[in-house]
């Protein structure tokens, strides 16, 4: 399978949420916060991926193979990531949404425990550390807000794609990588040729889902 690589555009937004909604069905947080068949969830998911294509400092990458045969087939989107690129660190870290922007006809007491915390532990992991200069609110980093493969292609070394695209950039500046993820992504992200750490894991719902934290360090440029 051939697999191409580039930014996405407005134009690919429907195609973003229904890659979203394809990798996240089976997991336990989106079909809680996020119904798939609620007009709320789909305006919050088309403001998400509008906002951040609007942003100069997210980097939203696709990958897309032909969907017929021969070399004219038609491409389409099989998988997506959204790169937080560096903030200055002073800058203060990017805030997950309030509460009065989640669905109303999902569980908004689950988004704002989860999401809250997900904010609350990239600040505690990618915070300054002692000695910063006065003022400095994180350490510049690349964050891995979200990434998704299609389930008709996973396997395919779509997402492995996407995530060498940010790794080598943060190589390239001397800086980390930060990622949170379902403990299905850890053997993908601690793998040798990504060689994200685990940090900590979590556990939210009354106990019943966990989340793994994990970070990668930068390689020298080979």
């Amino acid at each position: 399978m051939s697999l191409t690589m580039r930014p996405a555009t407005d134009a690919d937004i429907d195609r973003l949420m229904e890659v979203y909604f394809s990798a996240f069905r089976s997991n336990d947080i989106t079909p809680r916060v996020f119904p798939e068949s609620s007009p709320q969830t789909h305006a919050f998911w088309r403001s998400y991926f509008t906002r951040n294509l609007e942003n100069d400092l997210v980097d939203i990458r696709v990958v897309e193979t032909a969907s017929g045969s021969g070399s004219e087939g038609q491409k389409i989107i099989i998988a997506f990531a959204v790169w937080d690129t560096p903030r200055q660190a002073t800058e203060p870290f990017p805030a997950m949404p309030p509460p009065s922007v989640w669905p109303t006809d999902g569980d908004v007491a689950a988004a704002v425990e989860f999401f809250g915390d997900l904010e609350q532990q990239h600040k505690r992991f990618m915070g300054p550390v002692e000695g910063a200069p006065a003022g400095s609110q994180q350490r510049p980093h690349w964050y891995l807000k979200l990434i998704g493969t299609h389930q008709d292609f996973r396997g395919k070394g779509a997402a492995g794609a996407l995530l060498r695209h940010g790794e080598q950039l943060a190589d390239a500046q001397g800086l980390p990588c930060y990622l949170d993820a379902t403990p299905e992504g850890r053997p993908v992200y601690t793998s040798a040729g990504h060689g994200f750490r685990e940090v900590d894991i979590r556990w939210y719902l009354g106990g019943t889902y966990e989340h793994v934290f994990m970070i990668r360090d930068p390689r020298p440029l080979s």
